[in-house]
């Protein structure tokens, strides 16, 4: 379905990813390009057990070109910002985002797309109540990873997440910042490092368009693409409650690995510091890997693997 029609279903009343990307998926497997062609396919078609009763009655009135006209001028708005919408069928779609369980239908982009068909990411994220330790662990691990060439993703929070974007930012890595709106940057504190981000060739990405009511759910929600973008999390500090879990799980559930700071080689004073009972709770139940600048060299290569079946992946979609 192309990308208007797909964002006017998507603003209907009701429908929120799990229908919207299920009507995409119907549209492309029949292949439906249009609402006309949705109408004509029949409403009672639709692969939805329970369709919205507004859905229903918009596909059914058949009167589509007022929604339409909003929608493209919300597109216009956005393209003269620099924002660049996507959805799942767009060719600079990341293929490796379609491997978790619940993709993005929708990616808004400002800045280098280039960095989107990267498959060679990592995932740097932490806590936003960062040690000093951590703040070092952070910034010889972006280095580390700069050096054999990876991406840097992470969520532009405070804490170990700006340290993430900073140091990228110092050693020159193109760094990827996921946020839940590119219209309202989140921490305000850190709209200028979003800035510096995009003067410097690196990607702002959220999956909910500009604008959209900020509530507390979508920060969490946003964790999944950090971990999807990458060939592997990173979590450098994080309480067992931590906001970081939700990269780490959802790394866990692509059976990408999952990499903390090796705490007694990291030599830290205290192992009792609340910073780092996740990361410790990770190695204890196998959910981590514990690394030193000993294994930079020997993860680097393990990621590589990764990034290549991704890479083969996308080009036997593309053939």
């Amino acid at each position: 379905m192309n990308l208007v029609d797909a964002l006017v279903l998507k603003n209907l009343k009701g429908v929120g990813d799990v229908t919207v990307t299920k009507l995409m998926d119907y549209a492309c497997s029949n292949g439906i390009s249009t609402l006309e062609d949705l109408a004509a396919a029949g409403s009672s078609n639709l692969p939805l057990s329970r369709p919205p009763d507004n859905l229903i009655q918009f596909i059914n009135s058949g009167f589509f070109d007022d929604t339409r006209h909003e929608i493209q001028e919300s597109l216009a708005r956005w393209d003269q910002e620099g924002i660049t919408t996507l959805h799942k069928y767009s060719p600079k779609y990341p293929i490796r985002l379609l491997e978790l369980s619940d993709p993005p239908p929708f990616l808004f982009c400002k800045g280098n797309l280039d960095l989107l068909e990267n498959s060679k990411a990592i995932a740097v994220v932490g806590t936003r109540n960062n040690t000093s330790k951590g703040k070092v662990i952070t910034e010889k691990t972006v280095q580390a990873f700069h050096r054999f060439q990876f991406v840097i993703v992470s969520g532009l929070a405070l804490g170990i997440d700006t340290i993430a974007h900073k140091s990228a930012l110092e050693c020159g890595a193109p760094t990827v910042a996921v946020l839940v709106d590119l219209a309202k940057v989140s921490p305000s504190q850190n709209k200028g490092l979003a800035n510096e981000i995009l003067n410097n060739g690196g990607l702002l990405v959220a999956e909910n368009q500009p604008d959209t009511p900020t509530i507390a759910a979508l920060f969490a929600k946003r964790d999944r693409i950090q971990a999807g973008l990458s060939t592997s999390t990173f979590a450098i500090e994080t309480s067992k409650g931590g906001g970081t879990m939700h990269a780490v799980k959802a790394a866990g559930k692509l059976s990408r690995p999952v990499f903390v700071p090796d705490p007694i080689a990291a030599r830290y004073s205290d192992l009792s510091e609340e910073a780092i009972q996740g990361t410790q709770y990770l190695i204890e139940n196998g959910l981590a890997r514990a690394y030193t600048s000993h294994s930079y060299e020997s993860i680097s290569n393990e990621l590589q693997g990764v990034a290549n079946r991704i890479s083969n992946d996308q080009q036997e979609s593309i053939n």
